[in-house]
């Protein structure tokens, strides 16, 4: 597997959180990209590949697209299935959720959740393909570097509470109501705010971020770990049923299955968990 990933140049932060450059071959036909704090703009430079929505997000059957070039996608509430090709190969850009605004003046409550065709919010996205097939990262990240820029709205500033909220959250577990207090506005101001800027409420956002965190430290555990009391030990969760109710939701897995599969393939594939087949 060849991997990289930068920092965000300065010129584009605090909108955009970094670059990554991905290039393998696929542990399984298919995985399972769990939730995390950050959208995505993906440049698909393999083969065209199916994004599949499980039941649990859909509330009915799985619904599937295919993804040919590029797509972006807002925070996940839910994991989403990719089929994936042959081949992997692509050049990625980590978003903050309130980074929309930054470039277009769509809602960005449309895209929360949802997996849309690139060209739809940033256009022109896709002429990049052709001059990056065969690229290095380094020149990867040089034209998305270039391409990004040219998009941003002249002027525009976050809301710094919006931005707070979302660190903050991002590294702790915190009550809606007690983060509002920090911040000197009322619970329904943040959660306003948060709808406004991000297009989630700060309680969904919170929970994305307490699984993010959590996942990313159980796959660290080491082989034999037993889970229960272990597992609960890591997470900001009430009880062991609670844990569970909230790892199937977010993953589709007990927390069981999960150690089982991360423990054979390794702590790299914690949020791109390998599958062989669906359930």
């Amino acid at each position: 597997m060849e991997y990289a990933e930068i920092p965000a140049p300065a010129a584009l932060r605090p909108f955009v959180e970094g670059f990554w450059f991905l290039r393998a071959e696929p542990k399984a036909r298919y995985e399972k990209i769990l939730p995390g704090p950050s959208a995505h703009l993906i440049l698909n430079l393999s083969e065209p590949y199916r994004l599949i929505r499980p039941r649990e997000a859909t509330g009915m059957d799985r619904a599937s697209a295919e993804v040919a070039v590029g797509f972006y996608a807002g925070v996940q509430s839910s994991y989403l299935i990719s089929e994936n090709p042959e081949r992997l190969h692509n050049v990625g850009v980590r978003l903050a959720p309130f980074a929309l605004a930054a470039f277009t003046s769509q809602l960005p409550s449309e895209f929360q959740g949802n997996v849309v065709d690139a060209q739809y919010v940033f256009p022109g996205f896709a002429d990049l393909r052709s001059q990056l097939l065969d690229a290095e990262p380094e020149q990867a990240f040089d034209a998305l570097e270039s391409f990004l820029p040219g998009h941003l709205s002249p002027g525009y500033q976050a809301d710094p509470r919006t931005m707070e909220a979302v660190e903050t959250l991002a590294e702790e577990d915190v009550e809606v109501g007690i983060l509002a207090g920090r911040l000197g506005i009322s619970s329904s101001t943040l959660e306003r705010i948060m709808m406004r800027d991000c297009g989630l409420r700060a309680k969904v956002y919170s929970d994305v971020c307490r699984f993010f965190r959590f996942v990313n430290q159980a796959a660290l555990m080491p082989a034999g770990s037993a889970p229960g009391r272990e597992l609960l030990g890591l997470a900001d969760y009430y009880d062991q049923p609670h844990l569970i109710r909230a790892f199937r939701r977010f993953s589709g897995f007990t927390p069981t299955e999960y150690l089982r599969v991360i423990q054979t393939h390794g702590p790299e594939y914690a949020t791109f968990v390998p599958v062989e087949e669906l359930a």
